[in-house]
Protein backbone atom coordinates (compact mmCIF):
# COMPACT_ATOMS: atom_id res chain seq x y z
CA UNK A 1 0.00 0.00 0.00
CA UNK A 2 1.20 3.48 -0.81
CA UNK A 3 1.93 5.72 1.83
CA UNK A 4 -0.54 8.39 0.78
CA UNK A 5 -2.93 5.49 0.85
CA UNK A 6 -1.69 4.62 4.09
CA UNK A 7 -2.15 7.81 5.76
CA UNK A 8 -5.85 8.31 3.98
CA UNK A 9 -6.77 4.93 5.71
CA UNK A 10 -5.54 6.30 9.19
CA UNK A 11 -7.63 9.03 9.00
CA UNK A 12 -10.97 7.32 8.00
CA UNK A 13 -10.51 5.19 11.05
CA UNK A 14 -9.83 7.93 12.82
CA UNK A 15 -13.24 9.09 11.09
CA UNK A 16 -15.04 6.45 11.80
CA UNK A 17 -13.96 6.28 15.77
CA UNK A 18 -15.03 9.99 16.39
CA UNK A 19 -18.62 8.89 14.76
CA UNK A 20 -18.69 5.40 17.05
CA UNK A 21 -17.31 7.18 19.83
CA UNK A 22 -18.36 11.18 19.76
CA UNK A 23 -17.33 14.23 21.62
CA UNK A 24 -18.73 16.00 24.52
CA UNK A 25 -18.83 19.45 23.32
CA UNK A 26 -21.18 20.78 26.03
CA UNK A 27 -18.35 20.62 28.78
CA UNK A 28 -17.96 24.40 29.67
CA UNK A 29 -16.71 25.48 33.39
CA UNK A 30 -14.10 27.63 34.87
CA UNK A 31 -11.71 26.62 37.38
CA UNK A 32 -9.66 28.57 39.96
CA UNK A 33 -7.35 26.11 40.87
CA UNK A 34 -3.27 27.68 42.05
CA UNK A 35 -0.53 25.64 40.86
CA UNK A 36 3.00 25.43 42.43
CA UNK A 37 4.15 29.32 42.65
CA UNK A 38 1.10 31.06 41.70
CA UNK A 39 -1.76 33.00 43.95
CA UNK A 40 -4.85 31.71 44.94
CA UNK A 41 -6.64 34.16 42.54
CA UNK A 42 -4.55 32.84 39.83
CA UNK A 43 -7.69 31.48 37.22
CA UNK A 44 -7.20 28.41 35.05
CA UNK A 45 -10.09 28.24 32.42
CA UNK A 46 -10.65 24.62 31.49
CA UNK A 47 -12.52 26.23 28.83
CA UNK A 48 -11.49 29.17 27.09
CA UNK A 49 -13.87 32.68 27.03
CA UNK A 50 -15.03 31.24 23.20
CA UNK A 51 -16.10 27.54 24.89
CA UNK A 52 -13.51 25.92 23.22
CA UNK A 53 -10.24 23.74 24.51
CA UNK A 54 -7.50 25.81 26.01
CA UNK A 55 -3.94 25.18 25.47
CA UNK A 56 -0.67 26.48 26.96
CA UNK A 57 1.65 28.72 24.71
CA UNK A 58 5.41 28.61 25.58
CA UNK A 59 6.05 28.74 29.55
CA UNK A 60 2.47 30.50 29.92
CA UNK A 61 3.11 33.42 28.33
CA UNK A 62 0.12 32.96 25.39
CA UNK A 63 -2.40 30.80 25.22
CA UNK A 64 -4.02 28.95 22.23
CA UNK A 65 -7.82 28.30 22.16
CA UNK A 66 -9.30 26.04 19.84
CA UNK A 67 -13.03 25.11 18.83
CA UNK A 68 -14.55 22.79 16.29
CA UNK A 69 -17.50 21.71 15.36
CA UNK A 70 -19.52 19.17 13.16
CA UNK A 71 -19.19 21.29 10.12
CA UNK A 72 -15.73 20.33 9.69
CA UNK A 73 -15.15 24.38 10.91
CA UNK A 74 -11.60 24.35 13.17
CA UNK A 75 -10.65 28.25 14.40
CA UNK A 76 -8.01 28.45 16.97
CA UNK A 77 -7.81 32.06 19.24
CA UNK A 78 -4.45 33.17 19.97
CA UNK A 79 -4.99 34.39 24.05
CA UNK A 80 -2.97 36.48 26.53
CA UNK A 81 -1.01 34.47 29.49
CA UNK A 82 -4.58 34.90 31.32
CA UNK A 83 -6.22 33.27 28.93
CA UNK A 84 -8.70 36.14 28.49
CA UNK A 85 -7.95 38.40 26.01
CA UNK A 86 -7.07 37.96 22.04
CA UNK A 87 -3.49 38.49 21.08
CA UNK A 88 -3.39 39.63 17.12
CA UNK A 89 -0.63 38.75 15.69
CA UNK A 90 0.93 39.85 12.50
CA UNK A 91 0.04 37.04 10.13
CA UNK A 92 -2.03 35.99 7.12
CA UNK A 93 -2.18 32.07 8.43
CA UNK A 94 -1.00 29.91 11.45
CA UNK A 95 0.64 26.42 10.41
CA UNK A 96 -0.66 23.04 12.19
CA UNK A 97 1.28 19.95 11.66
CA UNK A 98 -0.40 16.61 11.70
CA UNK A 99 1.89 13.66 12.11
CA UNK A 100 0.19 9.97 12.48
CA UNK A 101 2.60 7.52 13.26
CA UNK A 102 5.84 6.96 11.32
CA UNK A 103 4.07 9.18 8.48
CA UNK A 104 5.56 12.10 7.23
CA UNK A 105 3.38 14.99 8.95
CA UNK A 106 1.03 17.05 7.04
CA UNK A 107 0.50 20.51 7.03
CA UNK A 108 -2.75 22.48 7.39
CA UNK A 109 -3.01 26.59 6.74
CA UNK A 110 -5.35 28.27 9.05
CA UNK A 111 -6.24 31.73 7.45
CA UNK A 112 -6.75 34.92 9.55
CA UNK A 113 -10.04 35.71 10.33
CA UNK A 114 -10.93 39.41 9.27
CA UNK A 115 -7.36 40.59 9.72
CA UNK A 116 -7.23 44.48 10.96
CA UNK A 117 -3.79 46.17 9.86
CA UNK A 118 -2.34 42.99 8.84
CA UNK A 119 -2.99 41.40 12.25
CA UNK A 120 -5.82 38.42 13.16
CA UNK A 121 -6.26 36.86 16.65
CA UNK A 122 -8.61 34.24 14.81
CA UNK A 123 -7.26 31.27 12.15
CA UNK A 124 -9.37 29.00 10.91
CA UNK A 125 -9.72 26.25 8.17
CA UNK A 126 -12.57 23.73 7.40
CA UNK A 127 -11.74 20.50 6.89
CA UNK A 128 -13.93 17.49 8.49
CA UNK A 129 -10.76 15.22 8.57
CA UNK A 130 -8.48 17.54 10.36
CA UNK A 131 -11.30 18.50 12.32
CA UNK A 132 -11.90 14.62 13.69
CA UNK A 133 -8.21 14.58 14.92
CA UNK A 134 -9.29 16.55 17.94
CA UNK A 135 -11.53 14.55 19.29
CA UNK A 136 -8.29 11.65 19.29
CA UNK A 137 -5.83 13.92 21.10
CA UNK A 138 -5.03 10.94 23.61
CA UNK A 139 -4.57 8.47 20.80
CA UNK A 140 -1.48 6.85 20.70
CA UNK A 141 0.70 7.72 17.69
CA UNK A 142 -1.32 11.07 16.82
CA UNK A 143 0.81 14.53 17.52
CA UNK A 144 -0.66 18.03 16.42
CA UNK A 145 2.28 20.67 16.31
CA UNK A 146 1.05 24.46 16.66
CA UNK A 147 3.52 26.66 14.74
CA UNK A 148 2.63 30.85 15.30
CA UNK A 149 4.75 33.66 15.41
CA UNK A 150 3.68 36.17 18.36
CA UNK A 151 5.52 39.41 18.51
CA UNK A 152 8.54 37.87 17.09
CA UNK A 153 9.28 35.16 19.10
CA UNK A 154 8.32 31.33 16.83
CA UNK A 155 6.75 28.71 19.06
CA UNK A 156 6.25 25.41 18.21
CA UNK A 157 4.05 23.37 20.20
CA UNK A 158 2.50 20.54 20.79
CA UNK A 159 -1.50 20.77 20.62
CA UNK A 160 -2.76 19.24 23.99
CA UNK A 161 -5.35 20.28 26.65
CA UNK A 162 -4.22 22.70 29.35
CA UNK A 163 -4.02 20.83 32.47
CA UNK A 164 -3.15 22.26 35.89
CA UNK A 165 -3.60 18.57 37.31
CA UNK A 166 -7.94 19.89 38.20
Amino acid sequence: MKLGQTVLTLMMVLVIALCIGGCNRAANHSETTPKEGDSAEHEHHHHGPHNGHMMEIGEEEYHAEWTHDESGKVTFYILDAEAKKEVPVSADEIVIDVKIGDNPPKTYKLAAVNPTDGKASAFEIVDKQFEALFDQLKSSGLALTLHVNINGKQFDTPIKEHEHGH
